[in-house]
């Protein structure tokens, strides 16, 4: 179903192969469906990133207030340790509003629901589930 690209590597002279992504199989009451779900999970994440960056915040100015008072060394490695989940919080929902807007992207351009390593259909059922995935489950594995 896909068409490929062939391109020679530089490096050692070997032919890669590229799927060329065909358009997509789903109509468009079901690509605006797809986006209304992306759209709707973007919001919630955007606004779980604001509530983490203002308790990051929140805390900053907490500290500067109370730095006059003696703090146990437990108590302060329980709040680092506090500060740097959030930190990989916010990094992991920032990487995610980055696949949401991949996703996003391949709707508009009319490519979404395609894998890009086969060019073969994502089944509906997994983008249901993954609205942001770009490859079919096989290749999500790593059998492929």
């Amino acid at each position: 179903m896909a068409k490929k690209n062939s391109s020679v590597s530089k490096k050692e002279n070997e032919v890669i192969e590229e799927p060329v992504l065909t358009k997509t199989y789903l109509t468009d009451e079901e690509l605006e469906h797809f986006k209304q779900l992306l759209l709707k999970r973007r919001e919630e994440v955007l606004r779980d990133l604001d509530i983490l960056r203002s308790s990051i915040s929140d805390e900053n100015v907490e500290d500067s207030i109370n730095s006059n008072y003696s703090m146990h060394m437990a108590d302060h490695g329980t709040d680092t340790m506090d500060r740097e989940q959030r930190f990989m919080f916010i990094a992991r929902d920032e990487k995610y509003i980055g696949y949401i807007d991949q996703a996003l992207d391949r709707i508009r351009n009319k490519v979404y629901g395609i894998c890009i390593k086969s060019g073969k259909p994502i089944p509906k059922k997994r983008l249901e589930a993954v609205p942001h995935t770009s490859v079919r489950i096989e290749f999500k594995q790593g059998k492929k």
